[in-house]
């Protein structure tokens, strides 16, 4: 699964939008979609995003991610 596909997941299961996570990075809507269509984040960015949404992305292999969610 793509950081993407996991983000867009997590989002889903916690009613949020990506305005609201945008808002919460500090960043733009469309800076956020356009990270999104591209599947462009920077390690800092994950861990942000991991923090925001209570979960973090294990790099697997060649940009496949698995979501691990705190105990």
């Amino acid at each position: 699964m793509s950081a993407s596909t996991a983000i867009k997941d997590r989002l889903k299961d916690l009613n949020m939008t990506q305005m609201e996570l945008a808002k919460k990075l500090g960043i733009s809507r469309q800076n956020l979609t356009n990270k999104m269509t591209r599947d462009n984040f920077s390690t800092k960015e994950l861990c942000q995003i991991g923090e925001i949404l209570n979960f973090s992305l294990v790099l697997k292999a060649d940009k496949e991610y698995v979501i691990e969610y705190p105990r």
